[in-house]
């Protein structure tokens, strides 16, 4: 069941009492790449693991021999964004059971569970690893609430510090404005911005987390900032400048995605309604908010290039009848920190740059940008399509691709066919940026992608109903997040 608090540290303890008198010990031969009694270390080191959280299960594949692991974890109720730490523990949140879930990736031995609030926030959805600050390290798991309960939306900081006396337990909380939530964090200060996709009074606010006892709000984006302050035109009518969360008579700013730039420290925040950029100087006294138009809108994943200077903003706009051309699902929005001004609209074509045919009518109508993912050196771009939010019937099988090693002006290169997954597809970069994984809900497959020869070069078979995955080893380090830390 459930473990909470110290009974977390109890159960640690008895875990490595276990491993220590039942298990063999670590013998000479170290053929397999890591000790049979899950103790991980420079003699021992944790062969490169796939982790796959499905509906009902978490399972491993050793990504070498592309071979099952012994060991799953079950009572996995709506897994979304798990994440490897640095030690080999691996995180998920688990939006059906209001926890977050820690495992020992070696064993695959659960190592708790941790309540997503203390004040009555639900469903945790979107996470993000803190940068350490005073040698503490927080996992900020965001809880999207409940439809039209303000209320039952927060931001939970769980302490996930190496060493620490209250490791895996919920150290602080603050409340949000209506979710669905994304967030980005300061490069310099314990401050973190977060979203607020269906709220009108505040669509963006920026907090001081140095003291998670008492969390400060310390500036706030409202809808009328924002430019949605058209008076209401009544029951019946339809402004889009008027700001309402329920789409009726118009429509909220809907921030979809965050980042911070290393190289000037602002964080950036894209309005899917209006395809604006927020530049939000998180550092500030008192932080402020500019809008900065990009000509696109919808979508809204946002993530800095790793040479710093330049923002790449998906979006689902212009698009094949929607003032793009045949088989195009969107464009990317690049802006350069350094002047804040969109410098480049590169239209996404579905199936590459020659790619003519038209998606109306097909399975693919609706797919969409995704989440993003740089090479290690900064000269490719992988995009893994989604399908359409809440189409049922909407099935894809392209990752996007862009050379990037001009990142002013990237250039779409052909696409990568994988399996068919519909609604968001969930992936993960290797931690030595090697590997590229893709998860396909509708075949139950996960691709694995060489990032160097932009090819499929395995197919894992996961089960049914995949849904995130990370990856962890000794060599290799943990994934990269989906989300920016920095």
């Amino acid at each position: 069941m459930q473990n909470f608090g110290g009974s977390v540290r109890s159960r640690l303890t008895a875990l490595a009492a276990l491993a220590v008198a039942v298990l063999p010990s670590c013998s000479d031969d170290h053929s397999h790449n890591h000790c049979e009694d899950g103790r991980v270390d420079e003699e021992c080191p944790a062969p490169h693991t796939l982790f796959v959280a499905s509906e009902g299960s978490l399972s491993s594949f050793d990504i070498t021999t592309r071979e099952a692991r012994a060991g799953s974890v079950t009572n996995i109720v709506g897994p979304v964004d798990m994440h490897a730490l640095a030690d080999g523990t691996v995180m998920v949140n688990l939006t059906g059971r209001n926890e977050v879930l820690a495992i020992n990736g070696t064993t695959m031995l659960e190592v708790g569970r941790v309540r997503s609030s203390n004040v009555g926030g639900t469903r945790p959805v979107h996470s993000y690893i803190s940068p350490t600050r005073s040698g503490k390290t927080y996992w900020l798991a965001l809880n999207d609430g409940e439809s039209g309960t303000p209320a039952t939306n927060s931001a939970a900081f769980i302490d996930i510090s190496p060493g620490s006396s209250s490791r895996f337990q919920l150290a602080g909380e603050v409340a949000l404005g209506i979710g669905h939530h994304k967030a980005s964090f300061s490069k310099a200060t314990s401050r973190v911005v977060v979203s607020n996709i269906a709220d009108c009074n505040n669509a963006l606010s920026v907090y001081d987390y140095s003291n998670l006892g008492s969390i400060q709000a310390l500036a706030t984006f409202t809808g009328a900032q924002a430019g949605f302050d058209a008076p209401d035109p009544g029951a019946g009518n339809f402004n889009p400048s008027f700001c309402d969360p329920t789409y009726q008579r118009g429509l909220p700013p809907a921030p979809h995605g965050c980042a911070t730039s290393p190289t000037r420290g602002k964080a950036y925040c894209n309005m899917t309604s209006s395809g604006d950029m927020v530049v939000i100087d998180i550092d500030a006294a008192t932080p402020t908010f500019t809008r900065l138009p990009t000509n696109g809108k919808g979508g809204g994943f946002t993530l800095a290039h790793p040479g710093g200077r330049y923002l790449y903003t998906m979006q689902e706009e212009p698009r094949e009848g929607a003032g793009g051309v045949n088989c195009q699902i969107g464009q990317i929005a690049v802006t350069d920190s350094m002047s804040d001004t969109v410098v480049a609209r590169v239209p996404v074509r579905y199936r590459g740059p020659s790619c003519a045919d038209a998606l109306t009518g097909t399975p693919a109508e609706t797919a969409n940008p995704g989440h993003v993912y740089f090479s290690h050196d900064g000269n490719t771009l992988f995009v893994p399509t989604s399908g359409g939010f809440m189409v049922a019937d909407a099935r894809v099988n392209q990752v996007v691709v862009l050379n990037t090693s001009n990142p002013a002006s990237p250039v779409q290169l052909e696409s990568i066919t994988v399996g068919t997954h519909t609604g968001h597809s969930a992936s993960a970069l290797s931690g030595d940026g090697k590997w590229l994984f893709v998860v396909h809900t509708i075949d139950g497959t996960v691709s694995q992608i060489d990032t160097a020869t932009r090819a499929v070069v395995a197919t894992f078979s996961v089960g049914a109903n995949p849904k995130v995955v990370a990856t962890f080893g000794t060599v290799e380090g943990p994934s990269e997040q989906t989300g920016p830390v920095e």
